[in-house]
């Protein structure tokens, strides 16, 4: 589960602990913490989120790839993520 991108007109803060995510002009506003915005960072780098997740967790990917799925498969149907690489 690689290749994720911020949505279209989604606007981010990052404040190093929670995760502010809006579909710009008109939100709602999701905000994520603690694993919810540890899946979202790593959903926008090159590494297999599953396996990073569960790396951080120390626990196995198998234990928390349908939760990490689900959540991440959550974020695209709301248009926070897209599936592909960042833009060069």
């Amino acid at each position: 589960m690689t290749g994720y991108r911020r949505g279209a007109r989604v606007g981010v803060v990052d404040d190093g602990g929670v995760v502010y995510l809006a579909a710009l002009p008109d939100g709602p506003i999701a905000v994520l913490d603690e694993m919810a915005a540890l899946i979202w960072r790593y959903a926008l780098t090159e590494v297999d989120v599953v396996t990073a997740v569960a790396a951080a967790c120390a626990a196995r990917p198998e234990d928390v790839r349908a939760d990490v799925g689900a959540f991440v498969t959550s974020l695209v149907t709301r248009g926070l993520l897209m599936p592909g690489p960042a833009p060069a």
